[in-house]
């Protein structure tokens, strides 16, 4: 059961709970989630998700999470080639875009990215898959902790995007397509540390 917080109060249930709950809900829609326990585990599991689906050329918005795991080395290495510059471009052709999203929603499996930065959406709508990553303490239970917590922010920001599994639509005769607004894929990685 989640235990709704008081506003500016982190009253949420265990984080394991929240992950399971997130992860559930996020892969009903078609996502892939995973979970690393260290930032320097992210590199590894990212190599052996793209080469698994052949990837080769990558987007990155380059944040935190992606200096903190050397992620630009990491994939270089690797063997792909890493764009961090001229994104708007690079985004049309490139295979994934990696981005650092601010929040999940537990309860309806939602990545939630602020991004007044237009490379950042660029790499998560662009792209045939989007790669988010998360930290795990940044699960929050249910729509109404999020917007407690953009509310209380010191300026609301300029682009709140909520991010539920792949690009869905269904408006041509009914017919559920997948990816013809956004990315086919996404997965999200949640990082512990």
């Amino acid at each position: 059961m989640v235990v709704r917080p008081l506003k500016n109060e982190v009253a949420y249930m265990d984080i394991n709970e929240l992950y399971k709950e997130f992860r559930e809900k996020f892969e009903a829609v078609s996502g892939e989630c995973y979970r690393v326990e260290k930032v320097a585990d992210i590199g590894e599991l990212l190599v052996n998700i793209l080469n698994s689906k052949n990837c080769k050329s990558i987007s990155l918005h380059e944040s935190p999470l992606s200096h903190a795991a050397g992620l630009i080395a990491k994939l270089s290495e690797a063997g792909f080639e890493v764009h961090t510059d001229d994104l708007l471009n690079r985004t049309k052709t490139d295979d994934v875009g990696i981005t650092e999203v601010n929040w999940g929603i537990a309860e309806l499996g939602t990545l939630v990215q602020i991004a007044p930065e237009v490379d950042n959406r660029l790499c998560s709508t662009l792209v045939p898959i989007h790669v988010a990553l998360l930290k795990t303490k940044n699960l929050v239970p249910d729509l109404d902790s999020i917007l407690d917590i953009i509310h209380d922010l010191p300026q609301i920001p300029g682009f709140v995007g909520f991010i539920t599994g792949p690009s869905r639509s269904s408006d041509i005769e009914r017919i559920l397509a997948i990816g013809v607004h956004g990315p086919k894929q996404v997965i999200a990685i949640l990082v512990d540390e």
